[in-house]
């Protein structure tokens, strides 16, 4: 928890689990600048929110959600939750 009593996620990275490339965590929202300093390793998606339908590679289920990773690959770009 930060001094002023808010917690704030760890800038993680994950590998993609399409191409095994580095992917970030998607922030949503109206973001200030210091926020963004704080997280350089974020995706920023701006403050709509909709869910998105995905194939889950794994199972070939449908599915639908709010992402929450995405892969930083121009090729791949996969987005999962």
């Amino acid at each position: 928890m930060a001094k002023d009593g808010t917690t704030k996620k760890a800038p993680a990275t994950r590998k993609c689990p399409v191409c095994g490339n580095e992917s970030w965590r998607i922030v949503y929202g109206m973001v200030m600048r210091e926020t963004v300093e704080q997280y350089p390793k974020a995706e920023f998606a701006g403050c709509v929110v909709m869910d998105e339908q995905r194939i889950y590679p794994a199972t070939g289920h449908v599915e639908w959600g709010l992402p929450k990773w995405a892969c930083q690959n121009s090729e791949c770009r996969h987005r999962w939750w």
